[in-house]
């Protein structure tokens, strides 16, 4: 939904900049709450039973709409990217719980997980080290420890390491 590129533009490229002159503490410690349902949903995406997905997609929406509402930061620039990348979380979030489709909604996901890079990034996030992880098939996700398994995929047993660290994005 929120992730509409430029024609013959790679949907799944990293080609976001780390800015951390935007950096600001009390910034990254509003998203924080978000950031936690967002590691939530990516550990219930695999689940038959998508009741706990719902619950954490849910809040991850309602966290959002409230961030949005708010005085982010002092620097209009910085406020104007943490809304907008509120926003298209938010939007992410809301076209994978109408999707009915196992499938589908891993693709949501996988887009989700694009844009809350692009967040980060693009608000200077510091509070904690964000590890970016790629599979074989470029998709990639978040991940606080520098090895985590595919939420992608039901196998569990296979651990991936980081690609890149969220800081240091150049």
């Amino acid at each position: 939904m929120a992730c509409g590129n430029k024609v013959n533009e790679p949907i799944d490229k990293l080609t976001t900049k780390f800015a951390g002159q935007r950096h600001d503490p009390i910034l990254d410690q509003q998203i924080q709450p978000l950031l936690n349902q967002y590691f939530a949903v990516m550990a219930h995406l695999q689940e038959a039973d998508t009741v706990n997905l719902q619950l954490y997609g849910t809040n991850m929406i309602f966290i959002a709409d409230s961030l949005i509402q708010q005085d982010l930061s002092l620097d209009t620039a910085t406020q104007n990217k943490a809304v907008q990348g509120l926003m298209n979380i938010q939007n992410e979030m809301t076209a994978i719980l109408m999707e009915s489709n196992p499938e589908e909604r891993i693709i949501g996901a996988q887009m989700l997980s694009l844009q809350w890079i692009e967040f980060l990034a693009a608000i200077g996030y510091q509070k904690q080290r964000i590890y970016i992880f790629r599979d074989k098939e470029e998709n990639c996700w978040m991940g606080l420890k520098n090895k985590g398994t595919n939420p992608y995929q039901i196998q569990v047993d296979l651990q991936y390491q980081p690609i890149q660290i969220l800081q240091e994005l150049k």
